[in-house]
């Protein structure tokens, strides 16, 4: 982090290494109790079966992604499969219920509100 707060990602790159956002094992599962789904056997449930079972739906299941500074990066998908809740959950406009999400090696979940806003 520079002296102003925010993150600097060139300076916080190990050496000899560009700086990334990271994702990893990043989940996000709503409804009931939601938190019980990820490693349980209804994780692997279809959709539909998911929410018939439990009353959960996975809207972001299990998402692992590298992107490097200067690479053109897309989310793509048919409509409702989780691409804006993805998006909204990198930058903690919803929290994931589990996973990490890292910018230039700094864990974005341990940001207060003031530093996420100036990243």
């Amino acid at each position: 982090m520079t002296s102003t707060g925010t993150i600097d990602l060139a300076e916080s790159a190990p050496a000899g290494q560009a700086a990334t956002l990271t994702v990893k094992d990043l989940w996000k599962v709503f409804g009931p109790r939601s938190d019980k789904i990820i490693g349980s056997p209804e994780a692997d449930l279809p959709r539909a079966e998911l929410l018939e079972k439990t009353g959960c739906v996975a809207a972001v299941k299990d998402v692992s992604f590298d992107v490097a500074p200067g690479e053109v990066f897309v989310v793509m998908g048919l409509s409702g499969s989780g691409k804006s809740t993805l998006v909204r959950c990198l930058t903690r406009l919803i929290e994931p219920t589990a996973g990490r999400v890292e910018l230039g090696g700094v864990d974005v979940a341990k940001l207060t509100a003031r530093k996420l806003r100036e990243v």
